[in-house]
């Protein structure tokens, strides 16, 4: 393989970063890779920020001060930086709530990364890459695979603000510095016309969606001044697609684009395990045992049918063989170890909670596998 310890996938919403970052993950684990793909919204996220409280130290100090009883709570869950502290906060609503109190859980929120100024963003997002770069050199055993933090989140934070281009470019090009010693590279996925991908992305999710993302972004000074609704949104990503465009091309790392237009994925694979120098190595003929598992604490349910499986949210999802007893999870980071007449869930957890690390499903005794 390569000299790489990063590999960051990117393009604009429906090009395919989710699902090659998975095949990715599982070609590399097949070819004895300790590999680690960090998904979108992975939770926690090491360099990005949904849901997540970020204080300096003099801030947390004073925070611990009025609110005491907090304490050993959040010393235990926070991460500590050199210069800053991330709270995850859905560890706190899925374990910790009825501990810290409603007030507390309020006053933590003036504290969400998200709604920060700039200027104060970068300086948190700068060190949580920094951070994650810290700990990764230190096992040159592993490989990260991280897809839309680069310049998904990047270019939708600068965007929102109608800062310029060339202002983006600077702060990409400081997380650049940062990751340098991990020998970072890049897979980035487009269309030649931005339409198709726009037309694409409408049609897949419908309009009611490029709505939905609409309405929830609407306070950004972006959209002051245009008109409500999924055209707005479409010319967000016209902007989008021309600054990707401009950062790739400016970018001095490894790199690789796939023009995806003719859909022809079989080739494209191709292209990033050569781009990458591993071989393809195929799925092995395991399939789980059928049936009905629940978790009867959180009253979520998983019911596995072959290679196909509905989620507790009622959603049906593909998985792939990793082992006789394990299997990937289709689009989610996300592993089903069958073990004993139970289902454990391994991986990196995301922000459902069905898929939080360590929860155990039991097949049901009615249930016929």
């Amino acid at each position: 393989m390569i000299d790489t310890q990063l590999i960051m996938l990117e393009g604009l919403p429906s090009t395919g970063k989710t699902t090659n970052a998975r095949f990715i993950n599982i070609q590399l684990e097949r070819s004895n890779f300790d590999a680690k793909w960090i998904h979108e919204v992975a939770m926690p996220h090491p360099v990005l920020f949904f849901d997540e409280v970020g204080l300096t130290y003099d801030e947390y100090n004073k925070f611990l001060k009025i609110y005491p009883k907090a304490s050993d709570i959040l010393n235990k869950i926070a991460v500590f930086k050199k210069n800053t502290v991330g709270i995850h906060l859905p560890e706190i609503q899925w374990n910790h709530k009825d501990e810290i109190g409603e007030d507390i859980y309020k006053a933590l929120l003036k504290f969400d990364v998200w709604n920060f100024p700039l200027d104060v963003y970068k300086k948190f997002a700068l060190e949580k890459w920094a951070n994650f770069t810290e700990k990764v050199i230190k096992n040159r055993n592993e490989v990260y695979i991280i897809d839309s933090a680069l310049f998904q989140f990047q270019i939708f934070t600068f965007l929102f603000q109608n800062k310029p281009y060339e202002e983006l470019q600077n702060f990409i090009n400081q997380i650049i510095d940062i990751i340098q010693p991990l020998n970072p590279c890049l897979i980035y996925f487009y269309r030649e016309n931005t339409e198709a991908t726009i037309n694409y992305l409408e049609n897949d999710r419908g309009t009611s969606y490029l709505n939905s993302i609409w309405n929830r972004d609407k306070a950004q000074p972006y959209y002051a001044n245009k008109p409500p609704g999924a055209e707005s949104f479409k010319q967000f990503l016209r902007d989008y697609a021309f600054m990707a465009n401009l950062l790739f091309n400016s970018l001095p790392t490894k790199k690789l684009s796939l023009e995806i237009s003719d859909k022809n994925w079989a080739c494209l694979e191709d292209e990033m395990l050569s781009f990458l120098n591993i071989n393809r190595i195929p799925s092995p003929d395991y399939f789980p045992k059928n049936g009905v598992y629940t978790n009867d604490i959180l009253g979520f349910v998983i019911t596995v049918d072959g290679l196909s499986f509905t989620d507790p949210t009622g959603k049906i999802r593909k998985f792939f063989p990793k082992t006789k007893k394990e299997f990937y999870v289709d689009l989610l980071p996300t592993v089903l170890r069958f073990e004993d007449n139970k289902i454990i869930i391994l991986g990196s957890q995301i922000c459902e909670r069905w898929t939080k690390t360590g929860t155990i499903y039991n097949l049901c005794k009615t249930s016929v596998g």
